[in-house]
């Protein structure tokens, strides 16, 4: 080999070591110091809420009104109502959106764990019109006693609707009591015990009143034709007698008597007359019957000859010894056996004229 040659092959071994020295060299460095990134920060958490019991998560400095603006959230507003339940319209009242129970302004901040209920407004019924007005001299109702006061009337009405809610009467004074009573008769018509007192009555020629017990009616409409052509006074004494009307809904004891009176009315009279079993009653029994165009008509006199110990002299005994002018009698021709009754009849009758008071029956003037 020629001397420029041995230095040719002498230099490029140098210069490679020399090449692969430098790029070892960067690889080191490139693996102890890795590039430098930017990195972004992380969003804040959501705040979570519940909406009506439904957890719901929102936007951090998210407003009140804007959920409410966003979830829909409207509550129904609260309406105004006749005394008859009927929508008159809107009263005001809007509802509100509350925040843990309580008011809060649509600028408050949401936070974690508020609670946000949708709240409807409150239904609110009609306030009432009072009038007053004299009505006259007239028997009581409920009716005690035959005598008459002067009256007064007492109405409320719905102030929007003028829907009636009551008519009270309100007896003043002692009253003027005739020298009058009235024997009425009570859970007929009863087979064989009506046609007897209808017996009696004719011989001494009184006249009397008749509360009839509507199954009883639906039975014998023969029974109340005979008292009726007897010229007797037949009233309502409900459909089927429950012990006493206290415990009922308002719809059933206007079935009571309604039912009664449909009976009645096909057997061919129309009662204006109603008396409650066991003589209970309250206001809204009273406005009951007022609706279905009936006076209440209790007693002032009652012997229990509905018990089946009783003997005539006793049942005879019972009535004269409280009988008074005005005095409405109580005796039973149904429910049992009257057989005491019927014998005590003319004895009653009888003591009864003897001190110069007359027999009538309970007026059945309509309302």
């Amino acid at each position: 080999m020629c001397q420029h040659g041995r230095m040719l092959a002498h230099t490029f071994p140098a210069r490679a070591a020399a090449c692969l020295a430098a790029a070892a060299t960067l690889l080191a460095c490139t693996r102890a110091s890795p590039p430098v990134t930017q990195t972004s920060p992380l969003p804040p958490p959501m705040v979570r809420v519940s909406v009506d019991g439904s957890p719901r998560l929102v936007e951090p400095g998210t407003t009140l009104g804007e959920l409410i603006r966003d979830a829909r959230l409207h509550p129904r507003p609260g309406h105004l109502l006749s005394v008859t339940d009927e929508v008159l319209g809107l009263s005001g009242d809007p509802g509100q959106v509350t925040v843990n129970g309580h008011s809060a302004a649509r600028r408050r901040l949401l936070r974690n764990g508020d609670r946000v209920l949708v709240v409807d407004g409150n239904d609110r019924v009609e306030s009432l019109d009072r009038t007053v007005r004299d009505a006259g001299v007239r028997v009581g109702n409920p009716e005690r006693t035959l005598a008459v006061y002067p009256t007064r009337e007492i109405t409320l009405r719905g102030h929007v609707s003028h829907a009636l809610v009551s008519i009270t009467e309100r007896s003043l004074g002692k009253g003027d009591v005739p020298d009058r009573v009235a024997l009425t008769f009570d859970d007929g018509p009863w087979p064989d015990a009506t046609v007897r007192v209808l017996r009696i009555l004719r011989r001494f020629h009184v006249r009397a009143t008749f509360f009839m017990v509507g199954t009883q009616v639906g039975t014998y409409p023969n029974l109340v034709r005979k008292v009726v052509a007897a010229g007797h006074v037949i009233g309502n004494h409900s459909f089927d007698h429950p012990l006493t009307l206290e415990d009922l809904t308002p719809e059933a004891t206007a079935s009571e008597i309604t039912k009664a009176n449909t009976l009645l009315e096909r057997a061919g009279t129309t009662p204006t007359l109603f008396r409650p079993p066991g003589g209970w009653y309250d206001d809204d029994l009273v406005q009951e019957a007022r609706r279905e165009g009936m006076r209440v008509v209790t007693w002032s006199v009652d012997p229990d000859d509905w018990r089946a110990d009783m003997t005539a002299k006793e049942v005879t005994h019972a009535v004269l010894s409280k009988v008074e002018p005005g005095s409405i009698v109580v005796l039973h021709d149904g429910g049992g056996d009257a057989g005491h009754t019927i014998k005590a009849l003319p004895a009653i009758i009888r003591g009864i004229r003897h001190r110069g008071l007359r027999l009538v029956a309970v007026p059945p003037h309509p309302l």
